[in-house]
């Protein structure tokens, strides 16, 4: 009985050594074929972003075909926010205007914001407006950012309102990479840098390109 418990645990154990060398492997391949510098910052499959309905701070509707066609930037914040966004958003500012500069794909930049009962458009086209003349907000019922932040992966929470009724709202600071074929592709992490951002963007380019 004992030998066989024995050998039973001594196929386990080379059956999980293989696995563990074919996953190794398949890692090791990849990352060799990828730029270094986009490991963490890849989405693991490319995913179609649909079925949502908002509207830009223009009042145009903003759906899913209008992601595609060319590459863009969303990041999930609000008009009051007193830190992440400002910063975010100028930094966004920066690096649309660099790439510009360097004369290379400049991508569309989004504020999608969370605070539709505060952030009107008037008041959130002010505000992107403010970081750059290219910047666009979006904005929705809470059913529809719920919608798309549950797709792209964007957390927030709000808290509970004051005898004033003021809030605050708790969220992700990442920056969401949208492919012009409307799917999330990649995901930048904080802490944000201009130049850094930039270099990750032509790489993640280059990387679609490739296929």
């Amino acid at each position: 009985m004992r030998q066989k418990v024995f050998v039973i645990g001594v196929l386990l154990a080379i059956g999980l050594t293989g696995v563990l060398l074919i996953r190794g492997t398949v890692l090791r391949d990849a990352a060799v074929q990828t730029d270094p510098s986009l490991l963490g910052t890849l989405w693991p499959e490319p995913r179609p972003l649909t079925g949502f309905l908002l509207s830009d701070h223009r009042g145009q509707a903003f759906a899913e075909e209008q992601f595609k066609g060319q590459w863009s930037l969303v990041f999930f914040g609000y008009t009051s926010c007193p830190d992440i966004c400002p910063i975010t958003m100028a930094i966004l500012g920066h690096l649309v205007s660099q790439m510009q500069e360097q004369q290379l794909t400049v991508p569309r930049v989004f504020m999608v914001s969370l605070d539709p009962e505060r952030d009107d458009a008037d008041k959130l086209g002010q505000y992107v407006g403010y970081f750059g003349n290219d910047l666009t907000g979006l904005r929705g019922s809470p059913d529809q950012l719920d919608n798309l932040a549950r797709q792209m992966g964007a957390v927030y929470e709000r808290s509970t309102p004051d005898e004033q009724g003021n809030y605050d709202i708790a969220h992700s600071a990442s920056v969401f990479v949208v492919d012009p074929l409307g799917r999330l592709y990649a995901a930048l992490s904080p802490p944000h840098e201009v130049s850094a951002m930039v270099s990750k963007l032509v790489a993640i380019q280059r990387h679609f390109e490739r296929g």
